[in-house]
């Protein structure tokens, strides 16, 4: 019977350490480059974390790379990816997307886009997976398609590589970076 309490308290132990836990991404920028964050906003189950290049800002990028999390989404990835690309295409559908990887725990897809109305033309790459928490995307976008070309293998490789982090103590560093932010 003690055996089976202290089990219970253990495993009690355990689950109350996962329900405060929050997960954070990481992303290996390209090396010899800086990336700041230029905004973020928590609000309830959802969070977006947008990155540009040093000298850049929130209103005036030419590349960027945007996180959105969805805590608690049961969606498969394919899924909410059709959903948010059919939205994009319906702002820009000057270019369609094309899927590199498509299942139910992560899709990549990528497109450029031509200037339509007031919205520059641009190439993405545009990533949605599982995580521990819910689901989330990555984009990279660029304005410049030249660039885009030639940097499109080490991005597509950055794309693909970003991956989340548990903490179970707000005060961990993740390898030495000095920030993180909650998905």
């Amino acid at each position: 019977m003690k055996r089976v309490l202290l089990f219970s308290i253990i495993l009690s132990f355990f689950i109350s350490l996962a329900a405060i836990a929050y997960e954070t991404i990481i992303i290996d920028f390209p090396q010899k480059t800086k990336w700041n964050v230029v905004f973020y906003r928590n609000i309830g189950t959802e969070a977006i974390l947008q990155y540009v290049p040093d000298g850049e800002s929130y209103s005036k990028w030419t590349q960027t790379v945007i996180v959105h999390s969805y805590k608690g989404s049961t969606y498969p990835a394919n899924q909410l990816s059709d959903m948010l690309t059919l939205q994009l295409q319906r702002q820009n559908p000057t270019g369609r997307y094309q899927y590199l990887r498509y299942t139910g725990v992560d899709s990549v897809a990528v497109r450029q886009t031509n200037t339509y109305k007031n919205i520059v033309g641009q190439a993405e790459i545009f990533r949605t997976t599982k995580a521990a928490e819910g689901l989330m995307t990555i984009q990279y976008i660029d304005k410049n398609k030249t660039r885009f070309k030639q940097n499109y293998n080490t991005w597509l490789k950055i794309i693909r590589d970003a991956r989340t982090y548990n903490s179970y103590w707000r005060d961990n560093r993740i390898l030495n970076k000095s920030e993180s932010y909650e998905l």
